[in-house]
């Protein structure tokens, strides 16, 4: 009796958490082909003259284009590279388009730069003006501040944005009290022409060269690494106590103090920087350092009304199709194909709820995955059911039946679920845009199907046997003549 009331409790608590939770599903994210968006394709173009677009260059190209994509906020940017020298970025979803392609379009020009040699003549008060606070100092060692000058800092915070400049000056219109105007001759100046001398361009930087590391006393520091060790310590050797200021696109990020000369091509930048400051930095000079210029040679809007279309017939076809399957498993397994087909249930929400829960985008590829995990979440209880109506066949009681059934079809489902996860990922491995959509997808489904189709369901299935309310061969469809013919 406990069994057929916890089997009862647990079919209303699954039922309840679905029924409420329903109303969720319009908050799944819809891909390109479903909501719309539009699509760039660009002209990709060495940054030195003399060099050639390389196949690995362009594959980095496209990968920095998916972080700045992604930095956007955009939803699953599909991008692919086609032929030597042209990648295509679609993204779906976009409410500012002409915001998106403008940033998505315009090369990131990082530059270092430094006062040296600039007609005013700010190198002068960089020692009082520049931010104790930033440091550019070897990877290995970084320096630690004393309580004291803690104490200084928290008291007079400054921005991230204007640490390192001449006092007076602001990068931003803010005025606040990190960046207090004072008479001073350089408090209207550009930082763009107090840093008038560029010193390192993104190419001097090798790719992904940026990194963001703890020191011993868990404050985030970003490391860098150059190409060319020499001209970096020729560069950090004259500018020794000096701001050199980082730039992106020509807007200072950061201006940082050289405190030593730096010989082997690394360098860390310490700071009262937030690891979200630190990885915003660490992001924006990783930005500049695209391997490739890109132009753009046309962008168009893509409608999304072929794809609605198209959901609106798989939904139809779906809930058909799956109706059809459940009248199938209870006519041929009873008692069993109604479990079946309340587990398939879950395991449809669930795969939606992941969705929802994970901000994922829903596409036409990722639906084919979604339909075929269905077909696999099926097969996974048919192989079982057959199972147990053979032993019932075999004149094995109802229990023995089905922990034998279950134990003999369990090898058989986890192997072919497993060699299913291989495929897709392989195909996730290797394959992009759509494709790697579908193999996630695919894997997601397995990983979900498994937990409801195989363990959930035969839990259900085990209280009604153990509960002795499943007694009879007929309650799995099988005939009392089968069994006493055999």
């Amino acid at each position: 009796m406990n069994r057929i009331i916890s089997f009862i409790v647990v079919i209303l608590v699954v039922a309840g958490i679905i029924g409420t939770t329903t109303p969720l599903f319009k908050d799944v994210r819809l891909g390109l082909d479903l909501k719309g968006g539009f699509e760039i394709l660009y002209q990709a173009t060495p940054t030195t003259q003399g060099e050639a677009v390389t196949r690995e260059s362009l594959t980095q190209t496209a990968r920095s284009l998916e972080q700045r994509a992604n930095a956007l906020g955009t939803s699953e940017p599909e991008i692919t590279t086609e032929g030597t020298d042209r990648i295509r970025l679609r993204i779906a979803g976009v409410t500012d388009e002409a915001t998106v392609r403008k940033t998505m379009k315009e090369p990131a020009e990082l530059t270092f730069r430094s006062m040296d040699g600039c007609s005013t003549d700010a190198s002068k008060q960089s020692g009082s003006a520049s931010s104790e606070k930033q440091d550019i100092n070897k990877s290995k060692v970084a320096e630690t501040k004393s309580s004291t000058d803690s104490k200084s800092s928290d008291s007079n915070p400054v921005s991230a944005q204007t640490e390192g400049l001449p006092q007076g000056v602001t990068v931003t219109p803010d005025t606040g009290a990190g960046a207090t105007a004072t008479e001073n001759t350089y408090a209207n100046e550009d930082p763009a022409k107090l840093y008038c001398k560029i010193e390192l361009t993104g190419d001097d930087f090798k790719e992904n060269g940026a990194s963001v590391v703890y020191n011993s006393l868990q404050q985030p520091e970003i490391t860098i690494e150059v190409k060319d060790a020499k001209k970096f310590g020729e560069i950090t050797k004259r500018l020794i106590n000096q701001p050199l200021g980082i730039f992106l696109n020509g807007q200072l990020l950061s201006a940082p103090t050289v405190r030593a000369e730096l010989t082997d091509g690394k360098a860390s930048i310490s700071g009262s920087y937030t690891v979200q400051e630190a990885q915003q930095l660490k992001d924006q000079i990783n930005l500049g350092a695209l391997p490739l210029k890109l132009t753009e040679i046309y962008s168009q809007s893509v409608g999304a009304s072929l794809g609605q279309q198209s959901l609106n017939e798989t939904l139809k076809a779906g809930i058909v199709a799956s109706i059809i399957i459940l009248i199938f498993m209870i006519l041929v397994y009873r008692i069993p194909g109604l479990i079946a087909g309340f587990s398939i249930i879950t395991y449809v929400w669930l795969t939606v709820m992941i969705f929802v829960a994970g901000d994922f985008t829903l596409t036409l590829p990722g639906i084919a995955a979604f339909i075929l995990g269905v077909g696999m979440a099926v097969d996974s209880n048919i192989i079982t059911y057959e199972r147990i109506k053979d032993e019932i066949r075999n004149g094995k009681s109802i229990p023995s039946a089905f922990k034998a059934g279950s134990r003999s079809s369990f090898g058989t489902i986890m192997d072919a679920q497993l060699t299913t996860i291989i495929a897709a990922a392989v195909m996730f491995a290797l394959g992009t845009g759509a494709v790697r959509g579908f193999a996630l997808v695919l894997i997601f489904n397995i990983l979900v199907s498994i937990v409801t189709n195989v363990f959930f369901s035969r839990f259900l299935l085990s209280l009604l046997v153990k509960g002795k309310l499943v007694n009879k061969p007929e309650y799995f469809g099988v005939k009392e003549s089968e069994r006493d013919a055999l």
